[in-house]
């Protein structure tokens, strides 16, 4: 998902479950601090923990919480 289309469907804090490896379940749960940037090869989002910065395909939103 490109930075653009991730911002208009998600506002900051918006509250998500990070998960580094989609293979291994659960993961913990965070929040969206800044707008999402797309770099040379992935798009990444700033979260409330560490390591502050992630893939935005390591997220998993949390149901009710999104913007509609």
């Amino acid at each position: 998902m490109r930075a653009k289309e991730f911002n208009q469907k998600y506002p900051i804090g918006t509250g998500f479950i990070y998960q580094p490896n989609k293979i291994l379940r659960g993961g913990r749960a965070v929040r969206t601090l800044d707008k999402a940037r797309d770099l040379s090869n992935c798009t990444t989002v700033e979260i409330n923990c560490e390591p502050y910065w992630v893939n935005v395909d390591s997220l998993t939103a949390i149901s009710g919480i999104t913007k509609q």
